[in-house]
């Protein structure tokens, strides 16, 4: 792999916009390198979901009225939602079955759109992108492995608040110069490194949002009295770094007793801040076993915890952008079936 001088960045286009209404708040995010002259679309909704065009665009633009007429062929941006949503649960579920043992190729797992980024990653792309991360970037790039930025995706897609790819790529790098991505040989390769990622993303997604929500965190085993244990410590630092990415927001849960216990046993394996007595409840193997097996519960309750704020925040957002239209007295448009002034139009609290 050759190096350029220039790390590889993304440009945004200034025409990069929010919208809201019908209950949902989408943001179009437009970026292309700074060395290339095609335009990427990224969709992602409030949930944190995410939809990347396959078209590349010549002026940014195109690409913006590509992302618009997108939203309108699905039937507006309730529909838009709800189709990428609905794809995001089915072929996270699919992967969740492949996961134990009954992994098809993505051909093969079905379900998803032509736009989609929602197909759940192969046992190859698992391999593919886990050898990326450890052997094909440059020595000097000190980025996350594919435990790490599992760990990393799990806290992104369970806190209190929607968090943008352009604020979490260049912390899986961890370039210098806060770099979308890692220096590459093409845009052809960003791409694909970009959707292995992001598809990872939308099926841990899809995974916490079946009914009931699957956890199936990727972390490597090794032998220990002739069994094999699960190494989760690496998991855990990528937890505990999304959890730092969004630190006021899980404040009022972090401050709490119950937030608390739940969070205790991934900080305790994976913060590398923590108090130093702390050593001796991660020093053997069955400690550090121990404690990742309370990880399930921990995530779960978090993620409960935290899908009402979520939802809210949205409701909020979409309510005051639409609040010159709504009559203090008319319906929510947040569906809650609930008059404006009672509902979103509150100053008091979300509800």
């Amino acid at each position: 792999m050759t190096q350029d001088d220039d790390t590889y960045t993304n440009v945004h286009s200034p025409l990069e916009r929010t919208l809201s209404g019908e209950g949902h708040t989408l943001h179009i995010g437009i970026y292309r390198g700074v060395n290339e002259p095609d335009w990427i679309v990224e969709i992602e909704d409030e949930t944190g979901t995410s939809t990347v065009l396959d078209e590349r665009f010549a002026t940014d633009q195109a690409a913006l009225d590509a992302a618009l007429a997108e939203i309108e062929t699905e039937g507006g941006m309730h529909r838009f939602c709800v189709s990428a949503q609905a794809e995001a649960k089915a072929n996270g579920a699919a992967f969740f079955a492949q996961l134990d043992g009954e992994r098809k190729a993505p051909s093969a797992a079905g379900a998803a759109s032509p736009h989609r980024m929602m197909a759940p990653l192969s046992e190859d792309e698992l391999e593919e992108l886990d050898r990326f991360l450890l052997q094909e970037l440059p020595m000097d790039i000190d980025c996350m492995t594919l435990d790490e930025l599992d760990g990393f995706l799990h806290a992104i897609a369970i806190g209190p608040e929607m968090v943008m790819p352009s604020q979490w790529l260049p912390k899986v790098w961890n370039l210098d110069d806060g770099g979308m991505m890692p220096p590459m040989d093409s845009l052809e390769q960003v791409n694909h490194l970009l959707s292995l990622i992001m598809r990872h993303y939308n099926s841990i997604i899809g995974g916490l949002e079946h009914s009931p929500p699957v956890f199936a965190p990727l972390w490597p085993t090794f032998g220990y009295s002739g069994t094999d244990e699960g190494d989760a410590e690496g998991w855990a630092q990528g937890f505990t770094e999304g959890v730092k990415l969004s630190l006021s927001a899980w404040q009022p849960l972090l401050r709490s007793p119950q937030g608390q216990q739940w969070y205790h046993p991934i900080e305790v394996l994976g913060d590398e801040d923590a108090p130093p007595e702390w050593d001796e409840l991660t020093a053997t193997p069955e400690q550090r076993t121990a404690l990742a097996a309370q990880f399930e519960h921990s995530v779960l309750q978090m993620h409960a915890h935290w899908l009402p704020l979520r939802q809210a925040v949205a409701e909020r957002r979409t309510a005051q952008a639409m609040s010159t239209k709504v009559g203090r007295n008319e319906p929510c448009p947040c569906g809650s079936g609930k008059k404006f002034k009672k509902c979103c139009g509150s100053a008091a609290e979300l509800h």
